[in-house]
């Protein structure tokens, strides 16, 4: 290994990341990064060729995603399957099980509460999203507390991503909190087993999107800290779980460390760092979102510049009994429009 690659794989915390499990993972990260990037793009061509640019990117995810759980997995039989210590608790099929459930529900929950907005990148979103997970990422490294295990608690670190999704959308949110969910396993990683990387890595810092669940209720739209509070209490719920079932059945080897004889036990006291992490962020989170100047120049002032989808057409829907006809809009976005300048109309017939 030359001297370069070994700076940026050992910068962190002075251990050799192995080049099996490095290079795939960055590798995957520049193509999400990219992926997000073509969805930007798409409508700045032609549409023919923006469709061919957005299925070659989600192929190219897909395809560089396999080759990377297939390393991971190549690495954990050759060094992980029969070391005699995180092998003698290793639990494969329930590892399996939770990653693949809590990826189901997860993403069902995405697309049923977000189903009024899109996956659609403008040169704003692009930009935030960039500027959002850089902060994220830079402020990871402010660290109050390091565990010994991997996870720690910093200085609101996940506030930056959490408010993108706040501002944007879950479906973005959620595209956002996987690109550093993947940038977070080359910061910090803690990788043995393909099914532990999803869910200490993609699966829960994907949580992040939750935090917009609330933010277009209409009975909380006087509360902006409220809703943002809720939805941050849901990305620690489902981040928290993730990384539980990871410690439980993949690093049972590190309760018997710590004098548990219980390895859910074990799981669950030592995740609870989530939970102080999350209350770091919905602190500041809060006092943010408590300042007018804040709420008008970034949540209001970028909400009103996201335009609603225009792929698809309006369409006239006769109403016999009204002697009507009612002009309906399909846009899956943010509908932002006052209530009475809304293309909803009815004329006489």
């Amino acid at each position: 290994m030359n001297n370069l690659p070994l700076l940026a794989i050992t910068l962190v915390d002075g251990t050799e990341i192995p080049n099996i499990l490095f290079w795939p993972i960055l590798v995957l990260f520049l193509s999400m990064f990219l992926c997000m990037f073509l969805i930007y793009i798409r409508n700045k061509v032609s549409q023919q060729l923006g469709k061919a640019l957005i299925i070659a990117s989600i192929v190219l995810c897909v395809v560089l995603a396999i080759v990377c759980l297939s390393l991971i997995g190549s690495y954990y039989n050759e060094q992980i399957k029969n070391d005699g210590y995180y092998s003698n608790f290793f639990k494969s099929v329930p590892l399996y099980f939770t990653a693949i459930m809590l990826i189901i529900v997860m993403v069902a929950l995405v697309f049923a509460i977000g189903r009024h907005t899109t996956f659609e990148f403008d040169s704003r979103s692009v930009a935030f999203a960039a500027v959002c997970i850089a902060m994220s990422f830079a402020l990871s490294y402010i660290r109050v507390y390091k565990l010994p295990q991997g996870g720690s608690i910093t200085l609101a670190s996940l506030l930056p991503v959490m408010l993108f999704s706040y501002i944007f959308g879950i479906k973005k949110g959620f595209l956002v909190g996987i690109i550093y969910g993947v940038l977070q396993a080359i910061q910090d990683p803690y990788i043995i087993h393909p099914a532990q990387f999803l869910l200490d890595y993609p699966v829960a810092f994907s949580a992040i999107a939750f935090a917009g669940v609330f933010s277009e209720i209409k009975a909380l739209e006087k509360a902006p800290q409220v809703s943002f509070m809720l939805g941050a209490i849901l990305t620690g719920v489902f981040r928290f779980l993730s990384h539980f079932c990871s410690g439980a059945f993949a690093f049972g080897a590190y309760a018997g460390d710590a004098g548990y004889n219980n390895v859910y036990i074990y799981s669950l006291a030592y995740n609870s760092f989530v939970f102080v992490d999350i209350i770091v962020a919905i602190v500041i989170g809060v006092i943010l979102l408590s300042s007018p100047a804040f709420m008008h120049e970034i949540v209001y002032k970028q909400r009103s510049k996201i335009k609603p989808v225009v792929t698809q057409p309006k369409t006239l829907e006769l109403n016999e009994d009204a002697h009507t006809v009612e002009v309906t809009s399909h846009s899956k976005d943010f509908d932002l429009l006052p209530k009475d300048n809304n293309d909803n109309a009815s004329k006489k017939d």
